[in-house]
């Protein structure tokens, strides 16, 4: 069930962070947009409930692996901290909504302009894999836009919930992600797990097909009318199968549908990498001079906010207690009142 917006105001009397606006909510928490009072700018807090280990952990991971990365293409961490029974996680604001609702909007996007987004998601996601971390859930949702007059669009990559590190966590075994998305070697993963980064590729392959279709390579019309877990199957059964078409229209040009199919390969080992990808010429045609170098140059920056992973921990545990004693205290409060109704009715 999604999270709604607390009546309390959860940075009230915070020093440094003056809430401005609600912006959305889900399952993982919500999200407001606030200031920064130090700096002056505009950041977006996520607030997150911790109720067990598990949380615990997914948390720590989430953090851990995003707040390494600085880069153009990806929402930048700042920091976390606790803020009343939250853990606060302090990003970059990115001021113009996701993908989806953008092709939505447009009802599907040119070719030269869905090249110019997918351009820049496989620069982002290249860079962190040769970070370390594989995203493991690569959509239009998890992709957000700054848009200005006279400048080309900018994307970033927003979510690293279900990221994995090379160094710091477990082979990715889990089937997780969003199923439209998701790879055929992931559906099918056994304990000998699948490799993230090759299926961050899968996923991006379906996002530039459904950038250009404005829908998703494995779901028909007639899907609409079967049951929820019904209509799952079916999409994954054609993933599985690599069951998918180029419609009529919109024309795309061979060189497009080219690299779609090599994506979309059911095998991983005869699937572009990454680096294949990027030297596809569809891919290369109008790509700024020094792209391809730019990431080398990159991974040399440190990002200067980093906190330690104790201090992670210590954090997130905290919030962890935070939670626990404000549910104790509603708890005793709701059964005080209880109490106070029977009097009354005696």
């Amino acid at each position: 069930m999604p999270a709604k917006e607390p009546e309390k105001d959860p940075l009230e009397g915070n020093p440094r962070y003056r809430k401005v606006e609600f912006i959305n909510s889900g399952s993982f928490g919500f999200v407001v947009k606030a200031q920064d009072l130090q700096s002056g700018q505009t950041v977006a807090i996520k607030f997150v409930e911790i109720h067990d280990d598990k949380d615990v952990k997914h948390a720590h991971r989430e953090i851990m692996n995003h707040q390494h990365l600085l880069h153009p293409h990806v929402v930048q961490l700042k920091e976390v901290f606790t803020a009343g029974p939250y853990l606060a996680i302090v990003m970059e604001y990115v001021p113009n909504g996701d993908m989806f609702n953008f092709v939505v909007s447009r009802r599907g996007l040119p070719e030269n302009e869905a090249r110019w987004f997918f351009q820049q998601l496989v620069l982002g996601m290249d860079y962190c894999h040769r970070k370390g971390v594989c995203n493991r859930d690569i959509k239009l949702e998890n992709t957000l836009l700054v848009l200005q007059p006279d400048k080309k669009p900018l994307l970033k990559m927003c979510d690293f919930g279900y990221s994995k590190h090379d160094q710091l966590d477990s082979y990715a075994t889990s089937k997780v992600g969003t199923p439209g998305y998701t790879a055929p070697e992931v559906i099918t993963a056994g304990a000998a797990g699948y490799d993230g980064k090759t299926a961050d590729v899968w996923s991006a392959g379906v996002m530039l097909y459904t950038m250009l279709y404005a829908r998703y390579p494995f779901e028909r019309p007639e899907d609409k009318a079967l049951k929820p877990a019904e209509r799952t199957n079916k999409v994954l059964r054609r993933i599985l199968d690599v069951d998918y078409f180029f419609p009529d229209s919109p024309a795309m040009s061979a060189e497009a549908k080219d690299l779609m199919r090599k994506i979309m390969v059911a095998k991983p080992s005869e699937r572009l990498s990454l680096q294949q990808v990027q030297h596809h010429p569809w891919f290369q045609q109008d790509l700024p001079p020094g792209s391809l170098e730019y990431n080398t140059w990159a991974l040399q920056v440190p990002n200067p906010n980093v906190q330690t992973s104790e201090d992670v921990d210590r954090i997130i545990l905290g919030a962890q207690s935070a939670r626990k004693a404000a549910a104790a205290a509603s708890s005793k409060g709701a059964q005080k009142t209880d109490e106070e109704l029977l009097a009354g009715l005696r």
